[in-house]
């Protein structure tokens, strides 16, 4: 700083009064005084600021740690709270795993129901499942979480049924299959019965916490099929296999099971199974009936309605056959009745076919026998039997049997009868149409004289004109085995016969036509049939008045007006013009050409008759 400007600061400074000086220093007392009194407090406060510096030591001392008594306090209150949260934290865990294992359980369940749905037939095993059902590898496939057995088992009654033969209604409430694990020990079932199935399906799971058991039912995933057939034809093939219903009689012959959804099923018309008329996938209850009445193509039908019936030859033959080689039936005994019908049947003039079956094995109700004569009531109907006073009625229905026997017999069924071979007897089927069983009644006792044997007979069952002679219902024709009346056909009128009369007439001379030659000592007649209204069998037309007639040999020359040749396995058609001793007339055509159907030459057609195809 310079002189003058020094100068000029002391200047100004010296220029202040004293009494400025003097307000300064007063000021500066009085504010140490007010500091002072600040900073002296009063007893009042001093006495505050005494218990606040004894809370604080409080706290001091108590942000050192706990006494023994409150660290005593807070362990009893910790070991209470773990004595009441530590159950049922575990609890609510167990429920957890449970939960889980419910809903593993539930999966395998589901991947169980698509493979049977797509393989129609249960897994083996768990095992079976992985992969391609459950996307997970076997162990854990086959154990729980904590390490043990998973069991599957199906009920037993149904585990070893394929679906190809399927279940009936009892079995389809067994489709069922558990699950069973537990997660704290090897569950290890022994289910070997339905007893032990049944007794784990309906356990107790409270009983076992750790137990989980899933109940599968699974008869909501099959379908009923129903297939029925009267008869002997038909086949089928359900889930790739094959069932060719056989060639003898089973009538109401019933296929009805319950098969899982998805099932393919293939009906053939002909046995055995060969290219189906119908194919199709189970996918509801279904029902096919099988008439072999129908068109070719449409004898398996849905609706049961509107069977038309028809008539197929009834035959029994002289000597047992073979390895015969006839379509379908093969071999039989010469006890046995015979059925040449649908599918394919066909009769003369052109090629004899059809399907054989076995109708009744009358060795059944005989340790031995040969059936004569046959014919089948096709209508009921009410019959004069000769009585010693007066006559008698008989009633016969629908489906009875007449029949005659080669030589004397006892047969028994429901009851039983002895009978020689001139008697006529009747077997009534216990059930229409089965002729498994039934009763014997005889109707005619000695029709053609002592110990002279029936060998074809036929029942007038319409009022029906053969070469213009009328034959009434009610009365019978037959033929008998017997030297020169061997070639003939008799009427009998059972109401004309008395003590005086026989009631038998000469109603064909078979001589007068060359049939059995022309003094009846050669071929004879074993088996005839009248034709009673117009009718088609086999596409060949018959017609009212005619007589189908069999011979027990070979004729070279049969009929007036135009002869034919015949074999032993033949039938002919004869059309009558005129009857009578010496007097017949009649026209032959081949009717049903045994050679055809492959009947061996020695065998020997002896009695047959047109009946409805069963």
């Amino acid at each position: 700083m310079s002189q003058e400007c020094y100068k000029t600061s002391l200047k100004n400074y010296s220029s202040y009064p004293i009494s400025h000086e003097s307000y300064l220093i007063k000021k500066n007392r009085k504010t140490f005084h007010a500091s002072n009194e600040r900073r002296t407090p009063s007893a009042e406060q001093r006495a505050t600021n005494a218990e606040r510096r004894a809370t604080s030591n409080e706290r001091r001392a108590t942000s050192n740690g706990f006494t023994l008594l409150e660290l005593i306090g807070v362990i009893a209150i910790i070991a209470i709270l773990g004595a009441v949260i530590t159950p049922s934290v575990l609890n609510h865990l167990d429920a957890a795993a449970r939960d889980a294992e419910d809903e593993t359980l539930d999966g395998i369940a589901h991947a169980i129901k698509v493979y049977l749905r797509e393989n129609r037939a249960w897994p083996p095993s768990l095992v079976s499942l992985s992969p391609d059902y459950l996307p997970t590898n076997t162990v854990q496939l086959t154990q729980n979480k904590n390490g043990f057995s998973r069991y599957f088992f199906v009920h037993p009654d149904i585990s070893g049924i394929p679906n190809a033969t399927g279940l009936d209604v009892n079995q389809l409430d067994d489709a069922q299959f558990l699950l069973i694990s537990d997660l704290n020990a090897d569950a290890a079932p022994v289910i070997t019965n339905a007893a032990e199935f049944d007794a784990w399906w309906n356990s107790d799971d409270a009983t076992a916490p750790d137990l989980t058991i899933h109940r599968g039912q699974v008869s909501d995933a099959y379908r009923l099929v129903t297939l029925s057939a009267a008869g002997t034809r038909g086949a089928y093939q359900i889930d790739g296999d094959v069932t060719n219903w056989d060639c003898h009689l089973q009538p109401n012959l019933t296929h009805a099971r319950y098969h899982l959804t998805g099932t393919t099923i293939g009906l053939d018309e002909e046995s055995p199974y060969t290219m189906p008329e119908v194919q199709f996938t189970l996918a509801r209850d279904t029902g096919y009936r099988y008439n072999p009445c129908h068109a070719t193509g449409s004898r398996w039908r849905v609706t049961p309605g509107a069977n038309p019936s028809c008539r197929s030859l009834w035959f029994s033959t002289a000597n047992a056959a073979v390895a015969n080689g006839t379509p379908c039936l093969t071999s039989w005994s010469n006890a046995e009745l015979l059925q040449l019908g649908n599918p394919n049947l066909t009769f003369e003039p052109g090629t004899t076919g059809g399907t054989v079956s076995s109708l009744i094995d009358m060795g059944n109700f005989t340790p031995s026998t040969n059936i004569a004569a046959m014919h089948y009531v096709g209508r009921n109907m009410t019959v004069t039997q000769p009585g010693l006073l007066v006559p008698t009625t008989i009633d016969l229905f629908e489906g009875d049997l007449l029949l005659a026997v080669a030589w004397y017999t006892v047969l028994t069924s429901t009851n039983s009868i002895l009978v020689v071979e001139d008697d006529v007897f009747i077997f009534r089927p216990d059930t229409p149409g089965d002729y498994r069983s039934g009763t014997f009644t005889m109707l005619y006792d000695n029709l053609a004289g002592p110990f002279i044997a029936i060998t074809g007979i036929s029942l007038v069952e319409q009022e029906t004109v053969v070469g213009g002679q009328t034959l009434q219902a009610g009365t019978f024709l037959y033929s008998r085995g017997w030297n020169s009346h061997k070639n003939k056909i008799y009427h009998y009128v059972p109401e004309d016969d008395g003590l005086l009369t026989t009631g038998t007439t000469l109603l064909i001379d078979g001589s007068d036509i060359d049939m059995g030659g022309t003094t009846g000592g050669s071929a004879a007649v074993v088996g005839l049939d009248l034709i009673e209204r117009d009718v088609v069998v086999g596409g060949t037309a018959l017609r009212a008045g005619q007589f189908l007639v069999t011979l027990d040999r070979s004729d070279n020359a049969v009929g007036n007006g135009g002869s034919i040749s015949t074999q032993i396995n033949d039938v002919l058609i004869l059309d009558v013009t005129s009857t009578g001793a010496g007097s017949t007339d009649a026209t032959a055509t081949l009717f049903f050409e045994g050679a055809d159907i492959n009947l061996d030459s020695w065998i020997g057609v002896d009695s047959f008759t047109l009946a409805p195809t069963l």
